[in-house]
């Protein structure tokens, strides 16, 4: 890295620098330390609901009499809706109160939940699952952006971050946790905890949340804004690598701890909650070192993210290797929704809302593609090469976030 780059990491000015002037806060300098964490909270429940269908394949398959394969349609549906909902939702309630839709959300997340665990046939299923997506969709692109109204502006990466932190410890427990529900309770308990859950958030939003009025229209055009700012269109493509290669390695896992470092379906599950206890550490991490440089917070993450997948298949084969990597894999991934949502927020400005709505749509595509390739991968050439491939892509990122202008120079252009 020459002097100039080293420059850029430590000059480049604070996130709440920049919030404090481009997103006004509702809360007048206050800290709604509350809200926030109710937001986090319906960031949990939706994600938690999005993937824990990942561990209740087998027994939904053989319940509703449809293939595994078949059942996995549970998973990639509500992704391919989610990207497709979230630039649709961002234009028709452009104009709604953002606490209205955040309850909205919740009330959409709940009955999705309560069809499916009552559902009698795997169209109805089906059904519940579209409608999760909508809501995945939403409040993916509303809940972070609504950071910066909660709490003051040299705090608002802590409070992303804390949103995040919903996020991630739902996408690394909703395996394990679906796994373990459907061999104690049955996949239809599964649900109904999870309709609980999502309802006990729904009651905390609705006292904890203030009003949050729209503060800008969104059109269709303005979506595409995003595409004409340099600094937004490299966060978008670099966003679009990382999920596609984490979730073409994260997908398959579990079966790359068994082929490589021969770790039996006991020990899977503990190897996979540290994953997820890295992730929250990664990130926190992330958002306080944000603060300071997102683009530094980014380049740290996916070289991490890069060199574990990497290495998996070449010192990963001993259960020790494994698990150090596995640990790192998700210290790194831990970091990198909270980084990339930030980089989209900060490049974006006012119009934040139109930039994570193609952020989100652009990321779920990504995972649904990343998943399904990284499976053909598996399929027909082994864990081994579905990881090189993922580390390879992954490392993309770095051309992406490191030929962006700089933040000057992007203020300059928008």
């Amino acid at each position: 890295m020459n002097s100039s780059t080293t420059s850029e990491l430590t000059a480049e000015p604070a996130l709440g620098e920049r919030a404090r002037a481009d997103v006004p806060s509702t809360t007048s300098g206050g800290t709604d330390w509350v809200a926030v964490w109710a937001v986090a909270a319906g960031a949990f429940a939706l994600v938690m609901s999005e993937f824990l269908a990942i561990g209740l394949l087998p027994d939904v398959a053989k319940s509703l009499g449809v293939s595994e394969g078949t059942a996995g349609l549970m998973v990639t549906a509500p992704g391919l809706m989610a990207a497709l909902s979230a630039p649709l939702l961002t234009v028709a309630a452009a104009r709604v109160d953002r606490r209205a839709i955040l309850l909205s959300l919740s009330v959409l997340l709940v009955a999705s939940d309560l069809l499916a665990a009552l559902a009698p046939a795997f169209s109805v299923l089906m059904v519940a699952r579209l409608l999760l997506g909508v809501a995945v969709g939403g409040f993916w692109t509303i809940g972070v952006s609504v950071a910066p109204r909660l709490v003051p502006a040299q705090v608002v990466p802590r409070a992303a971050s804390v949103i995040t932190s919903g996020i991630t410890l739902a996408t690394v427990a909703s395996l394990p946790l679906g796994s373990l529900a459907g061999d104690l309770l049955g996949w239809r308990a599964g649900f109904l905890i999870i309709a609980g859950l999502a309802l006990a958030t729904l009651v905390l939003q609705f006292f904890a949340l203030p009003r949050m009025p729209a503060q800008h229209a969104v059109t269709f055009g303005s979506l595409l804004t995003l595409f004409k700012l340099p600094r937004a269109r490299a966060g978008v493509i670099a966003s679009v690598l990382v999920f596609f290669g984490h979730f073409a390695g994260y997908t398959y896992l579990s079966p790359a701890l068994h082929d490589l470092a021969h770790i039996d379906s006991t020990w899977t599950t503990p190897v996979l909650l540290l994953f997820g206890v890295t992730g929250i550490v990664g990130n926190f991490a992330a958002g306080m070192t944000a603060a300071r440089s997102i683009r530094g917070t980014l380049t740290a993450g996916v070289i991490l993210l890069v060199a574990s997948l990497a290495l998996l298949p070449l010192i990963g084969t001993t259960a020790p290797g494994a698990v150090v990597l596995v640990g790192l894999w998700g210290l790194a991934w831990g970091a990198m929704p909270l980084g990339l949502q930030l980089w989209i927020l900060d490049a974006m400005g006012e119009k934040a809302d139109s930039g994570l709505a193609l952020f989100i749509s652009a990321s779920q595509l990504a995972l649904a593609a990343g998943a399904f390739l990284g499976g053909v991968t598996v399929d027909s050439a082994g864990v081994s090469p579905d990881l090189l491939i993922a580390a390879a892509v992954s490392a993309g990122a770095l051309i992406a976030l490191w030929t962006a202008p700089r933040l000057s120079a992007a203020r300059n252009n928008r």
